[in-house]
């Protein structure tokens, strides 16, 4: 995974926000609030790869 460095507080927020969306885990509820990572912010490694070339 690629994270966008720009601004270290919201590449932190969206690392936190891949990882809690990413693993299951005691007291996990789906609920109102969307943990999803911005995907202009967090990037597989191949996806970021095809826009440099």
């Amino acid at each position: 995974m690629i994270v966008q460095a720009n601004n270290k507080k919201q590449a932190r927020l969206e690392s936190i926000r891949y990882v809690l969306n990413y693993c299951d885990y005691a007291g996990r509820q789906e609920g109102a609030t969307d943990l999803a990572p911005d995907p202009t912010a967090v990037m597989r490694f191949h996806r970021r790869i095809s826009k440099i070339d």
